[in-house]
């Protein structure tokens, strides 16, 4: 063939390409496939890519009149596919994925991080006054830590944490930068404040209608057991988990001791600092300690002597102040003869080795006197002994003789101060 008839061919197969383009795009590929009918130029390999124009930063931006869209590829600087996001006239030139206004993405990368600060993110809704906000008409937000020992979520600064109701801010939760905590309080004054509205205010347990807690009433603390028949409200002591009651208020009203109710009737009773208090009779509590005491011989006291009337004397030991309540019952004689006078007789109750009380008696001669006197002793804590004397000034006195020693006694009575 002839180097003219070569020239030709070649001509028209240019020009049989050209039209064919025209009509339908080019399609660039190594099947033979005709381009896709929306695509000017549709490039199609598994071996190979597209390459763009490569300049430096100097050259991408001495383009004259670059027309908007136009991509290159600067190979100095911060490498990377560039696009004009401007006009001819007024190139704004944007890296592909760069930040800010007209680039494919506002995030900014920092080795394998990505970061914002330009303005405000929204999901769901548009930016607001919050620098992150999340808006849903279903679930709207989860935040899970796969580790166990991980650091779920972290709230740093000086700021408030807030949990809002409806249009009402902290309306449901507040957390100040002080540590105070309200629960529908806008402002806490304390580390955890409640709503102040009267009603339930903790519940500690619930279930099936039952409920644990604590409340307020109209001027008063209330702690609530709402469960029956049981529901008692328990005082005790927790070791190991293991719980021991101490005092228990059981649901009709009853006061548990120990886990003991007592019986109708009976006072509580403190057994000091040894020990748990017991429930007992009243008059055991009133009259405590309470003791006889007979005489167990009968005596002669002689003129102005004194002498403790034998089996008369006893001793008793106080946890604490109390009220001592001695009576002591004698009879008294003196001899009956011509030339005898008369004694006065002075019964004495003696404390731990002094007298306290002085009763004087006069015992005419050959005549008998019953003596009866009570005292009341106020003693501390400590063991006290009381004795009984008589001091005689004048004739011979006699304690006992003649008659039953069961008249001569003393008695005491112990009740709290």
């Amino acid at each position: 063939m002839s180097r003219h008839v070569k020239f030709t061919v070649a001509v028209l197969a240019i020009l049989f390409a050209a039209a064919s383009a025209h009509a339908q795009g080019v399609g660039i590929n190594t099947t033979g496939a005709a381009a896709d009918t929306s695509a000017i130029l549709d490039l199609s390999s598994t071996t190979k890519g597209l390459l763009v124009p490569r300049l430096t930063a100097a050259q991408r931006a001495a383009i004259v009149l670059p027309a908007k869209g136009l991509v290159v590829f600067q190979t100095d600087g911060t490498q990377g596919l560039y696009w004009n996001a401007g006009t001819p006239a007024a190139p704004s030139w944007k890296q592909v994925g760069e930040a800010g206004a007209g680039g494919s993405s506002q995030w900014s990368t920092s080795g394998s991080n990505i970061y914002y600060s330009a303005g405000r993110v929204a999901v769901g809704t548009t930016p607001n006054q919050f620098r992150f906000a999340a808006e849903d008409t279903g679930t709207v937000f989860r935040v899970q830590a796969s580790n166990a020992t991980g650091l779920l979520a972290s709230f740093g600064g000086t700021g408030q944490i807030l949990v809002d109701a409806p249009n009402v801010p902290g309306g449901r939760l507040t957390l100040l930068g002080n540590g105070n905590l309200g629960l529908g309080v806008n402002n806490p004054t304390s580390k955890l404040s409640f709503a102040p509205a009267l009603g339930k205010k903790i519940s500690l347990y619930s279930n099936n209608g039952s409920d644990y807690g604590f409340g307020i009433g109209s001027s008063r603390l209330q702690i609530f057991s709402d469960g029956y028949p049981g529901g008692d409200v328990a005082i005790g002591t927790d070791n190991a988990g293991t719980f021991t009651e101490r005092f228990a208020f059981k649901n009709n009203g009853a006061l548990a001791v120990g886990g003991a109710t007592g019986t109708a009737g009976q006072v509580l009773q403190s057994n000091g600092s040894g020990g748990s208090p017991t429930w007992a009779d009243p008059k055991a509590v009133t009259y405590a300690g309470s003791r006889e005491f007979l005489a167990v011989g009968n005596i002669t006291v002689t003129a102005n002597n004194v002498a403790t009337v034998p089996g008369l004397t006893g001793s008793l030991t106080l946890a604490g102040n109390a009220r001592v309540f001695v009576n002591v019952n004698l009879r008294l004689n003196t001899p009956s003869c011509a030339f005898c006078t008369g004694a006065v007789a002075h019964v004495q109750i003696w404390l731990n080795g002094g007298p306290v009380r002085n009763w004087i008696q006069h015992v005419d001669a050959g005549t008998i006197e019953n003596f009866n006197a009570t005292a009341m002793l106020g003693l501390g804590a400590g063991t006290h002994v009381i004795e009984i004397r008589v001091q005689n000034y004048g004739a011979d006195i006699n304690v006992g003789t003649g008659f039953d020693v069961v008249e001569h006694y003393m008695t005491w009575q112990v009740a709290p101060q």
